[in-house]
């Protein structure tokens, strides 16, 4: 797997959401945080990120615990769609 480490920072409210865009089994695609509790899953398709799968998880509260938590459950996802 290959990531990226830029971030890009976009400001939703009083939140900053925070991506990370990486390569996961040869695909290319993001993760969202909106820095508190909710994450998407995103790919890229027709130019646009779209969400295809969004978890919440409290209790988060660095980039670096937000980051390692979703590697986390994108992996359990993809066992999950594996078995």
């Amino acid at each position: 797997m290959r990531m990226d480490n830029r971030r890009f920072l976009l400001q939703a409210g009083d939140r900053i959401m925070k991506h990370w865009e990486l390569e996961h089994n040869d695909n290319h695609m993001r993760i969202e945080w909106n820095g508190a509790a909710t994450f998407n899953f995103q790919m890229p398709i027709g130019g646009q990120w779209v969400d295809y799968h969004c978890f919440t998880c409290y209790g988060i509260d660095t980039e670096q615990e937000a980051l390692e938590h979703a590697m986390e459950v994108l992996e359990e996802t993809e066992a999950d769609v594996s078995s």
